[in-house]
């Protein structure tokens, strides 16, 4: 840990509540200037712009630079603070490592609540916590749709694999989030925003909520990708730009496969080297100013399958709700009958004894566990009356499907809460 991170990594832990809810190792954000939604506000700082409603820029903006011609921001999905002890590990000779090592700085910050793409990115890209913008867990019981909702295909959960429909049921996703987003902030300020995705969610209705007045660049391979970063900085290098680029594939590799797998640790070489290239012909161009930044949205924790906590083996606990648990594996949504919370609680409690913290979603929203007021109309609604934060490697599943996951993301603990973010200027 160089003394960028350990200082940076203490001042999260200075910054902690005291929540009977929180073990050793559990964080929460620090949404006042030590979190990934505190990102925007930093970008528009570093490109001259004002972020307007965003959240405050980064407490630690400055150890970057103070203004830039253009800020490229490289977001991988799932690589935690966590991880990166084991990436250093396994691949030394990676000369993107060596040059951040050597050249650059690194400082940690927190994800937000709850740690999971569909919310962290949202948070990215708008400013807001999810407690603000209102998409609160990768599965969400919407009470003005009637239906629980899975934000990636923007489908109800029982018709996940048919993508759009709640576009198609009247409400579009441009009205997805209340506020404007990153994208139209910087346009507005005749900053050019751009947006490199994967093609397979190019074109999803979340990546056009997130993204609104940037443009997004479908690639294919990295090849694709590394390609088409430099020739849109180069036909643009008298122009101020913004330049986002998201990777998704080792997220992928450490649900299905675990964070130790062989996959992650290549496929993050490639893409890294990939990334060093860039950097190397970008400073042949003098194109201006350049800072280069690389961060994630939530970290992983290692985990297995256990059949035991699967709920639909546990008919006493699931006749006890009124619908599907909704949210995350390891922050689950309750929502118990009328007079049924304190048999769910005790239920919870006597079948996995210590392996949960049930806590009324009030509670956690008046604390500020899902950012500061104001707050999305419906949030109450969205998160539960109940939530069961998991507590060590623990965790719930309910969807209809086999449990494959190896590693998994959404709560509290430290490992999935702490993200890098590396940068260098060029």
């Amino acid at each position: 840990m160089t003394a960028y991170e350990e200082c940076s990594f203490k001042e999260i832990q200075s910054k902690q509540p005291q929540f009977n809810y929180l073990d050793p190792g559990m964080i929460l954000p620090v949404y006042d200037g030590l979190s990934t939604v505190n990102l925007p506000a930093s970008v528009c700082s570093w490109l001259g712009c004002d972020p307007g409603a965003f959240l405050p820029r980064l407490t630690n903006e400055s150890a970057y630079g103070n203004r830039f011609r253009h800020v490229v921001m490289v977001i991988i999905d799932g690589l935690g603070a966590y991880q990166m002890q084991s990436v250093r590990e396994r691949l030394p000779e990676n000369q993107w490592l060596k040059r951040i090592e050597d050249e650059g700085i690194t400082t940690m910050l927190t994800s937000i609540v709850p740690s999971s793409t569909s919310a962290a990115l949202t948070s990215i890209w708008n400013g807001k916590t999810a407690g603000q913008h209102g998409l609160a867990g990768y599965e969400m019981w919407l009470r003005e749709a009637g239906m629980v909702v899975n934000y990636l295909p923007y489908s109800p959960v029982a018709l996940a694999g048919k993508q759009g429909l709640i576009a198609e049921a009247g409400f579009p996703p441009e009205k997805m989030f209340p506020g404007r987003t990153l994208g139209a902030v910087l346009s507005e300020s005749n900053i050019i925003s751009r947006s490199h995705m994967p093609i397979m969610l190019a074109n999803s209705n979340l990546t056009r909520a997130q993204m609104t007045g940037t443009s997004v660049i479908p690639y294919r391979r990295f090849g694709d990708l590394w390609e088409n970063v430099v020739e849109h900085l180069e036909r643009d290098a008298s122009k101020t730009t913004f330049e986002s680029i998201y990777w998704n594939d080792l997220d992928t590799y450490n649900h299905l496969m675990g964070m130790q797998n062989q996959r992650v640790f290549s496929d993050l070489n490639d893409f890294l080297t990939g990334l060093e290239g860039v950097v190397r012909r970008l400073s042949a161009m003098n194109i201006g100013e350049t800072l280069i930044l690389v961060t994630a949205d939530h970290g992983h924790i290692e985990n297995t399958p256990d059949p035991d906590k699967d709920l639909k083996s546990h008919p006493v606990l699931m006749n006890n709700l009124l619908i599907l648990p909704c949210g995350e594996n390891r922050l689950t949504y309750l929502y118990p009958r009328t007079g049924k919370e304190a048999a769910v609680k005790s239920y919870i409690q006597e079948t996995w004894p210590e392996e949960f913290h049930i806590v009324n979603g009030a509670e956690l929203i008046a604390q500020g566990v899902y950012g500061p007021t104001p707050h999305h109309p419906d949030i109450e609604n969205r998160i539960g009356s109940l939530v069961a934060i998991a507590r060590g490697r623990s965790y719930f599943w309910w969807p209809n499907r086999p449990d494959r996951l190896h590693s998994r993301h959404g709560g509290l603990s430290w490992q999935e809460m702490i993200v890098p973010l590396s940068g260098i200027v060029i």
